[in-house]
Formats: C-alpha cells, structure tokens, sequence
C-alpha cells in the first residue's frame, strides 16, 4: 500500500489494516495495563522492612494513603504484608513487594496513631481488590511528626513494630541493611525508603492560602480571648469610672454637711 502524506506535518505513514490495528490497540492496552501493575507500588512514598519473624520471613510496605499526604485531606495507613524468601547472601530478601501475600491479618492485627501526646487505636481493613494490603482510615488535622505503631499478632507470633513518617524530601532509594533485633522473635533485616509527613493545607492551596481547621480554630480561639479580655478591661474601666463618680459624689456630700455645721 503506498505511503499517504499527512497534510499537517508532512510525515508520511502507511494506513494499517483492521485486524492488524485490532491487535496493536489490544497489545498497547495490555502493555498499559502491566505497566500500571509494575509501577503502582512506585506511585507513592512507603517505607519497605523485611523482618524475621519467628522462623519466616516477612516483608511489611507502610505508608499514607492517598498521597500527597495533606492535613485536612481523606488519607490513612496503608500496609501491605507477604511473605518473602529467606535473605541471600547478603542478608537482603526481596523488597519489590513480590511474594506471597499474607491474608487475615485484619483479625490479629491492630494500628495506633500517634501525633505529639495524641494516640488512637483503629482496626486494620482488607483490601477487596489486593490481598495482603490492609488500611485505616483517618484525616490529619495537625502538620507534625505522624507514626503508625503496628501491633497483635503475625503467625502466632507478637509483634509491636513502629513506623514513623519523615519530614521534608523523602527518599525512596535509602537502604538500611543493620540487622535491627526487635524482639525475642523479631529481626529487621532490611530497611528501604521511607513516607513522608503531612504537608501544609496553606502551602498546598490554590489559587489563595487555605488554613487548616485547626489554623482556623487556633484563630477563631485568639479572637475570643481578645475579646474576652477587652470586656474583662472594659468591664474594669466602668467599675473603676462608677467608683469615681461614687467617689466624688461622697466628697460632695461631705462637703455640704461641713458646709451647714458653719
């Protein structure tokens, strides 16, 4: 089939045939559809730990969902749990989060935020959709240092195990292979990447500021106690100002009595 010109660029191409064009577009949508697969786990900051836990090897993905992590935005813990081969040579397993995912954890497992002095314990969702992934859900409402303290049960072994979130730039690529001793029956083996801390709702908006809830009740808290205290001043000026009057109004009195005693 001879070559046709295409009159904007002036490239030429050759026009496909039906079933050939049939079998491209199925072949990109399925290259689309691995590549999703493959670089899903990319999308986001999370920080990668292989353990030994017991006598198996597992390997823990944390982070927030819903990424970028924002104060007063829908986001949570993300957790995703499989169970990897042992370390090679080198003491590294796998970290691509390939292996076996490890189902049921909702059942034995539990997650406690905690944010300055403030914890709270939620329970742990399956995923519909990815086994061994986990999540609870929960909205920030301050731009601090967040940690997710996962702790229960893995195999009928305990685990009490802390992930904290980093400020500032993130890296992904961070490794960390110091065998860490958790426990009795808990050993880090491996560390890579880490999550972020929330940003800023005020930096993060658009086209003016947003201040957070807490900003805005902060503010609103401010604005009571000024007037709060120029009423308390207010108040004072007036009993001060009665006082005076009274005051006066005595020495008057006393004044006219001297002035009949003449």
């Amino acid at each position: 089939m001879p070559p046709q010109n295409d009159l904007h660029s002036g490239v030429q191409f050759h026009k496909l045939p039906i079933n050939m064009k049939t079998q491209l577009t199925i072949l990109n949508l399925v290259a689309l559809t691995i590549a999703l697969f493959i670089f899903e786990p990319l999308a986001s900051a999370h920080e990668r730990d292989t353990f030994k836990v017991g006598e198996k090897y597992y390997l823990l993905i944390v982070g927030s969902l819903n990424e970028p992590f924002i104060v007063d935005s829908i986001s949570g813990v993300d957790l995703r749990v499989s169970r990897v081969p042992a370390p090679g040579g080198h003491g590294a397993s796998d970290a691509t989060g390939n292996g076996t995912p490890v189902t049921g954890l909702e059942r034995t497992l539990k997650v406690e935020l905690a944010a300055g002095d403030k914890t709270e314990t939620l329970p742990l969702d399956p995923s519909d959709k990815t086994p061994g992934a986990y999540a609870a859900n929960f909205i920030p409402t301050v731009q601090t240092t967040y940690s997710y303290r996962v702790f229960g049960t893995i195999d009928n072994n305990s685990v009490d195990l802390t992930f904290t979130c980093v400020t500032g730039e993130v890296s992904e690529s961070a490794e960390d292979n110091s065998p860490v001793k958790i426990s009795d029956s808990i050993t880090r083996l491996r560390k890579i990447g880490a999550f972020g801390c929330p940003a800023s709702k005020k930096t993060m908006g658009f086209p003016e500021p947003s201040l957070s809830s807490y900003e805005l009740n902060q503010s609103v808290q401010s604005l009571l106690a000024g007037q709060e205290a120029a009423v308390k001043k207010a108040a004072t000026v007036q009993i001060l100002s009665i006082a005076g009057i009274v005051c006066g109004l005595l020495g008057l009195a006393v004044a006219g009595i001297a002035l009949k005693r003449k």
